[in-house]
């Protein structure tokens, strides 16, 4: 096909080596040790993607949990869930570091891995989103969608960041580690305390000298202004990686247009929400899950150009559903007379359909030319390493 990953550019693929630079502490002298130990639990056969795969199947269960007990995340769970929750999300991180540690064993390092392991861990991103939300109760609202945007915009940025330095980059704190480890014992936490654990007031913040009055804080706004916080420091950090990688301003400020697209999806997400509300009452699930695909793709993308020298991809078709479907819905209910509501409907579920379209065109592409190309098969080992 070679729409998404032209011919002229398969080339690029024997050239890759994976680099990355971990600064976390708790990587360092914890998880490091207990992951080379852990990956050897995976037979010689067993291809590295197929361990990136499974790790994402626990956090599929603990979603399918969540859609169980609380569909509309906002009801409290049996205690046993959130213990459940901590686990998935522990081995999700676990299988996602030992899928490398196994590849490098088998002999099986390539493009294609690093591919998956982002694929999932952007799918990763929204989905442990609504086990999250369900946690803490925030039903599906504004809540939700603040938190997917942090969460998608860390891992944007990291992508963005790689695309240009070629090194993927986790700083002291990052949220592949620390943040998971953070969800972890936070789901803990919440098995141990129960739910009402979110609601506890933590002390009270006095802005009378800014005309606010007073704020209680609970656990819930503490956990979030920590992670709006960490959103400031990450993409700092990535802006200055960028920068000390080019040593060029004029270079380093069309690298940081890159940024852009990301925003400028995520203001037409916000705009098409805010004109229409009735979004989060009748269809928030697709409407969330069209997001996480449309990033997903997003950040694919810019990765498949990273491993293979392609021009930064400024858009995909995904990232203009919002405004198609601000568009037509204004067309059918000022211009038709259509119901509001059942259009809504309609439209926020082909949007969903056409992002997972799209999406899955993308991964089918890519696969397709990859293997193709590098003489691999993608969920086993076509020529196995040789051990003395």
């Amino acid at each position: 096909m070679g729409f998404f990953l032209p011919y002229s550019h398969l080339e690029h693929l024997k050239s890759y080596k994976y680099q990355s630079e971990d600064r976390s502490l708790v990587t360092k002298y914890v998880l490091k040790p207990f992951w080379i130990q852990f990956a050897q639990i995976f037979p010689i056969w067993m291809a590295p993607n197929v361990v990136t795969l499974s790790g994402l199947f626990f956090v599929i269960v603990n979603l399918l949990t969540v859609f169980y007990y609380d569909p509309l995340l906002e009801s409290d769970l049996p205690s046993w869930a959130y213990y459940s929750f901590a686990l998935g999300l522990f081995l999700y991180q676990t299988f996602d570091a030992c899928d490398g540690l196994h590849a490098r064993r088998t002999g099986q390092s390539g493009p294609l891995g690093e591919l998956f392991d982002h694929c999932c861990d952007a799918l990763n991103t929204t989905l442990s989103g609504l086990v999250f939300a369900s946690v803490i109760g925030t039903g599906y609202g504004w809540g939700l969608i603040i938190v997917q945007f942090a969460t998608l915009a860390n891992f944007y940025l990291s992508t963005w960041e790689e695309y240009h330095t070629h090194t993927l980059f986790l700083s002291e704190v990052s949220g592949p580690v620390e943040g998971i480890l953070g969800l972890v014992f936070a789901f803990i936490a919440t098995g141990w305390f129960g739910p009402d654990f979110w609601k506890a007031e933590l002390f009270v913040l006095d802005l009378g000298f800014i005309g606010v009055g007073q704020i209680d804080v609970d656990v819930t706004l503490f956990v979030f202004t920590l992670c709006a916080v960490g959103l400031y420091f990450n993409i700092h950090s990535a802006a200055r990686n960028v920068a000390n990688y080019y040593k060029d301003s004029a270079k380093s400020n069309e690298a940081y247009t890159g940024i852009l697209p990301f925003f400028i999806y995520y203001a037409s997400v916000f705009g098409w929400l805010a004109y229409n509300p009735e979004i989060i009452y009748t269809c928030p699930l697709p409407f969330i899950l069209t997001i996480g695909l449309t990033m997903a793709f997003s950040v694919g993308r810019i990765i498949i150009g990273h491993l293979t020298k392609q021009e930064f991809p400024w858009s995909n078709p995904s990232s203009y559903i919002p405004l198609v479907q601000f568009v037509v819905y204004n067309l059918l209910t000022l211009g038709l007379g259509y119901d509001g509501v059942s259009i809504t409907k309609d439209l926020i579920w082909t949007g969903f359909g056409l992002s997972l379209g799209f999406y899955m065109l993308f991964i089918l592409e890519i696969i397709f030319e990859i293997t193709q190309y590098l003489d691999i098969y993608t969920l086993s080992i076509k020529h196995p390493k040789k051990f003395d």
